[in-house]
């Protein structure tokens, strides 16, 4: 029998190695969903065999296969690294090391020549409620009912689980910090009805609904090393004690600038939390079984827009409030910031409501399962998805933000109520594969392997900092009782029956990201030396090496009834 399946086993594993591989892939979709997924490289549109009602996700058409009811509880834990070690570039112009305006300010060296970074932990906020938890963690549950009628060809699911999920925590010190001292991005399905029909005994199909929140956290120190900011501090100490009677304080008041900025000074903070309590999208999946050896699925997820809405607040240095006040202290500095809707009336902070509008990307996934005997299944997954949907990371607020409007002077092109970050995404293709062997029929090993490019391109490396990824996978199921359990009587017998689970399964991933370098003035969203690329570049005129890791351990328990 093997012998025959051979040459159909050969050409299928030949047509996924040589298919076209060229492709940017996703960023943080999936990565914590289903321990059992999670243990076979995500790879199992043709085969969620271990997820029960968490195929809602991976492919409701698989609800259709399973001959019983059945409760899964996932919990997932996760344990972050990132270090990164800053150096000060060289321009290739001057051969010198390159500062803001010439090198005015700290003879010309960044404070954070030579700084190492080192994340803190993970980070979470858990919506609705808004509590903060200094790590990243979470928990997902599915629920498959098998309607008693032999003859009923429809089974209903229902799952709960967070498609989308990073969060990160540095400390206020850290040079990470002026790229987000604390950072939550979360798109959560709280409620994804389910229901799957099978077709024929070969072919099923199945359509999820998820009903959820998207949040979204952020607080960060900002600093501008620009050479326009410079100049303002340049002048500013340049022109101290110039005092010309009358005519300085009806013109151009000694210190020009109120002292002007420094490039290197943190010249605000930045905290913003905003939710979206409502979100809506769809998944429809189909699986093709049409012998015990081989599996097609497919499974579309579909975009979900999402506009959320909070709060925010600036709050302004010293120096930047010293700036805004000198543009109020005379006739004509009032008539310059009147001119080129500059504030003259300095706050130590801005607070108010925000929103952001954005599109969770749509996903497609194909897949085989192999059985070439029966202890062995090999599973190969292809992935896309549509990054290219989230063009821009854009902050609307309720007034026009100081910060925004002294930067339009110096080449912000956006509206001063705004904070707009060009992300830059590429649309994504890659392959992800799986191996799950049965020593025993109680006993299931698995491995799974998903090498992810990333999305992001050079260009615009900084405020997702993900490059590729090399994600490994490992688990173990084990089946405690063969049987299911009975129909329980009572409320009672049921909390009696949920504390012994029928089937555990344990994942650990390693998703080990490669060793990113962002070279002098490569990325206009982290390191430009360009003047009007001011929002937001901290650490214009560095080169950065970073070094991440992320290990998710992941527990799920089965009940059968």
């Amino acid at each position: 029998m093997l012998l025959r399946r051979f040459p159909a086993i050969c050409l299928l594993l030949i047509a996924g190695l040589i298919s076209p591989m060229r492709a940017h892939a996703g960023l943080f979709e999936q990565l914590a969903v289903c321990p059992a997924a999670s243990s076979l490289g995500s790879a199992v549109t043709a085969y969620p065999e271990g997820c029960g009602g968490l195929a809602v996700h991976f492919n409701p058409a698989h609800l259709a296969t399973y001959e019983a009811s059945r409760f899964d509880n996932a919990l997932i834990f996760t344990i972050n690294k990132r270090e990164a070690t800053y150096t000060q570039g060289i321009d290739p112009e001057t051969g010198e090391p390159w500062a803001p305006f010439g090198g005015w300010f700290n003879d010309g060296k960044d404070p954070l020549d030579g700084a190492q970074a080192e994340q803190q932990s993970g980070y979470m906020v858990i919506p609705i409620v808004d509590y903060e938890i200094p790590y990243l963690a979470g928990a997902g549950m599915g629920i498959i009912y098998k309607p008693p009628e032999p003859e009923s060809r429809l089974t209903f699911g229902f799952g709960q689980y967070a498609p989308f999920a990073v969060g990160l925590k540095n400390h206020s010190g850290d040079p990470f910090s002026f790229m987000g001292r604390k950072a939550f991005f979360l798109r959560m399905v709280l409620a994804a009805p389910a229901v799957a029909y099978s077709l024929t005994d070969t072919v099923s199909v199945g359509a999820s609904v998820g009903l959820g929140v998207t949040l979204f956290s952020f607080q960060s120190n900002l600093r501008t090393p620009n050479t326009m900011v410079a100049l303002t501090g340049a002048l500013g100490e340049a022109t101290e004690g110039l005092e010309i009677p009358v005519i300085s304080e009806l013109t151009l008041p000694p210190p020009w600038f109120g002292g002007g900025m420094a490039p290197y000074d943190k010249a605000a903070e930045l905290e913003l939390l905003v939710e979206d309590y409502f979100t809506t999208s769809y998944n429809l999946g189909f699986l093709w079984e049409p012998t015990s050896w081989f599996a097609f699925g497919a499974c579309y997820q579909s975009e979900s827009e999402t506009t959320m809405e909070g709060d925010y607040k600036f709050t302004y240095g010293q120096r930047f409030q010293n700036t805004v006040a000198w543009l109020g202290r005379s006739p004509m500095t009032i008539i310059i910031a009147a001119m080129f809707d500059l504030p003259y009336q300095a706050a130590p902070y801005q607070k108010g409501t925000a929103t952001v509008t954005m599109t969770w990307p749509a996903r497609l996934q194909l897949g085989i399962k192999l059985k070439p005997i029966k202890q062995l299944v090999l599973t190969c997954d292809a992935h896309w998805t549509d990054w290219e949907s989230w063009k821009a990371l854009e902050v609307q607020f309720d007034q026009k933000i100081q910060l925004f409007r002294f930067a339009r002077m110096l080449g912000y092109m956006n509206s001063p109520k705004a904070m707009h970050i060009d992300l830059g995404l590429e649309n994504t293709w890659h392959f992800s594969y799986g191996i799950e062997i049965r020593p025993i029929k109680r006993l299931a090993l698995r491995l799974g392997y998903e090498p992810r490019p990333t999305s992001v391109q050079d260009e615009f490396f900084g405020p997702v900092p993900m490059s590729d990824m090399d994600i490994y996978s490992a688990g173990i199921g084990f089946v405690i009782e063969d049987h299911p359990k009975p129909k329980p009587k009572d409320f009672h017998e049921l909390l009696k029956q949920i504390q012994h689970p029928t089937a555990i399964d344990l994942n650990v991933t390693l998703v080990q990201l490669k060793d990113k370098f962002v070279g002098f003035n490569e990325s206009k969203n982290m390191n430009s030396i360009d003047f009007t690329d001011i929002v937001y570049n901290p650490y214009a005129g560095l080169e950065m090496e970073q070094e991440m890791s992320v290990w998710v351990i992941s527990l799920n328990q089965v009940f059968k009834w």
